[in-house]
């Protein structure tokens, strides 16, 4: 889908932020603590999926070889294209965070801005706390040829809370697309529109814990009339369910009418699971008003149950090989 390729294009952002950053990495804490503490860690946000559940395998559910594997390929593109750009940004900011402040305030903190030599963007990042143990956050980017605080750009924007606040790992940011792209149009030709993610964590968040159980919203917005929005559950025991409903092609030549897509999937800690699939519009013949499709896989990913409802494919294997034995949605 092309949203997704717009997404995956605008990972280079982190580049260009890290190189824009003096290696000076912090030995000890300093006064900007408190508000690095407002923002989330990279692996804190990322939707989980079924295919990295278990950790015992990487192969991913779309490999099957098989008509409806595509709607664990569309699934896993969705959760990839999020977790790429959410990954590259977040950790362009944290190297920018765990520089020296270039100045700290009463209620803020900001560093730079900051330009690579070979960089037509500076980059500079602040926190300012909005009330107690509550903070909003903000990457900003001005061509490097201006000295203008009007020119001055949101390519990321936050809201977070630190330690002392019993909402410490909830918030929100949101992704500018379109403004990484009036700054860079070369790196970014092909991005549009705004990702917003909305996470819910354990206020107390371990490398241990693995920021678990948790809750990952997204909202995709690209330019024009394609849409996704994606939750994401992950729970302490491992097991997990990702549901996305989507006004997107679902075509591999992106070319054609959009489709109306819900699909709901969940999965065990050894990673077998369930997923359920809803289509409707777009590209279907007027005949069929909506296709609804389940397929069950074991803890290896291959397929142990298949059927939808207008004999798309031939239904395989039998129901009682499912480890769940309805939707996630239902």
């Amino acid at each position: 889908m092309e949203v997704f390729e717009k997404m995956t294009v605008s990972q280079k952002l982190c580049l260009a932020l890290m190189l824009a950053v003096p290696a000076c990495a912090l030995e000890n804490a300093d006064e900007a603590d408190k508000y690095r503490e407002a923002l989330p860690l990279t692996q804190s946000v990322s939707v989980s999926g079924p295919d990295s559940a278990s950790g015992s395998s990487t192969k991913g559910l779309g490999d099957a070889p098989s008509a409806s594997a595509e709607w664990y390929r569309f699934t896993r593109n969705v959760r990839d294209g999020v977790n790429g750009v959410t990954a590259e940004v977040l950790l362009g900011v944290w190297a920018i965070v765990h520089s020296r402040p270039t100045e700290v305030g009463q209620d803020f903190a900001e560093w730079g801005p900051h330009t690579d030599a070979l960089e037509p963007v500076s980059y500079r990042f602040r926190i300012e706390r909005v009330a107690p143990n509550e903070y909003d956050y903000k990457l900003e980017g001005r061509p490097k040829s201006s000295s203008s605080e009007a020119d001055f750009v949101a390519v990321l924007s936050g809201h977070g809370f630190d330690k002392l606040d019993s909402r410490h790992g909830d918030g929100s940011f949101t992704i500018d697309l379109d403004a990484a792209k009036r700054l860079d149009p070369d790196r970014h030709q092909n991005d549009s529109g705004t990702v917003t993610i909305t996470h819910d964590l354990p206020p107390s968040i371990t490398e241990q814990n693995g920021a678990l159980p948790r809750t990952i919203s997204a909202e995709l917005r690209p330019q024009g009339d394609a849409w996704i929005d994606i939750t994401s559950v992950a729970n302490e025991d491992q097991t997990g369910t990702l549901a996305v409903n989507a006004h997107a092609d679902t075509d591999d030549s992106k070319m054609t009418k959009l489709e109306d897509v819900t699909v709901n999937s969940q999965w065990r800690a050894d990673g077998a699971g369930r997923a359920d699939v809803t289509v409707s519009g777009g590209d279907l013949p007027a005949t069929i008003a909506v296709v609804d499709a389940s397929e069950c896989w074991g803890s290896d990913f291959a397929r142990v149950y298949y059927e939808d409802s207008v004999g798309f494919e031939k239904t395989y294997g039998e129901a009682s090989a499912c480890v769940y034995a309805q939707s996630s949605g239902s």
